[in-house]
């Protein structure tokens, strides 16, 4: 799966502004030194320069200030999105034939509950295709983002048409708001601890939601997860184990 390079965008905006306002330093550096090289040291220049100066630094100082706030800001609350997880499977008998995971994988099922924009200032693009679960090695997540083994929602159609179940949809909910989903995502995970994390938890997965790209944020939507809570309404103690037949799971 392509990944956009939406981080790399985000990152790549900041570092051409600390470019630019490093270029505007360098700039006022060779202004003074060529001050300092000059007989002319009227007290009018002085003034002059001066001035110039501190409006430079006043703007400089404003702008800071200005990103500050604005980071402070964000938001406001962060949105909160419920959900279960239903249980992991193998496989399938579809219209077409059966359906099968590979020999290390299984499909992870999950019932999206609730998503809570009731705290936010932004409305809330969800995207469930943008749902992922990270079974990424400590030595992947020293890598970049795109390196990650992140695991993301199915999109095919003979999971809703096999199982009865209906398949998260794309949906705004706007500032303030709040939408009961009640329909899942089912995505593809390893099932041989792939992440080395604790073998106890291995079948335990958490969903995480990818910032995907950033071409709403001009109409004034948001879709980040940083700004993002995710509440799952498993007991802390439940034990999971991987079914063959997707349809013995208990999907309600």
């Amino acid at each position: 799966m392509d990944i956009p390079n939406h981080a790399t965008r985000v990152l790549g905006g900041m570092r051409n502004w600390r470019f630019a306002a490093g270029s505007g330093q360098a700039s006022a550096t060779e202004e003074h030194s060529w001050i300092g090289a000059t007989s002319l040291t009227s007290t009018k220049r002085k003034n002059v320069m001066e001035t110039s100066r501190l409006c430079y630094l006043s703007v400089t100082v404003l702008i800071a200030v200005s990103i500050l706030s604005g980071c402070g800001r964000g938001s406001g609350q962060p949105t909160n999105i419920s959900y279960r997880q239903v249980g992991i499977c193998k496989g399938f008998e579809a219209a077409s034939g059966p359906v099968t995971s590979r020999a290390d994988e299984g499909y992870a099922v999950f019932k999206i509950e609730t998503v809570d924009n009731a705290k936010s200032n932004k409305a809330f693009a969800f995207d469930p295709k943008l749902l992922y679960i990270d079974q990424s090695t400590p030595q992947q997540h020293a890598k970049q983002v795109w390196e990650w083994d992140r695991r993301y929602a199915s999109t095919d159609s003979r999971f809703p048409q096999s199982l009865g179940i209906s398949l998260a949809p794309d949906t705004t909910i706007p500032a303030g708001g709040k939408l009961d989903i009640n329909s899942f995502v089912v995505i593809p995970v390893g099932i041989n601890n792939p992440s080395g994390g604790a073998e106890a938890n291995k079948l335990a997965f958490e969903l995480l939601h990818d910032s995907g790209n950033s071409e709403n944020t001009a109409s004034g939507q948001i879709r980040v997860s940083e700004g993002m809570v995710f509440s799952k309404t498993n007991a802390a103690d439940t034990k999971w184990t991987v079914v063959e037949n997707c349809k013995e799971l208990a999907i309600k």
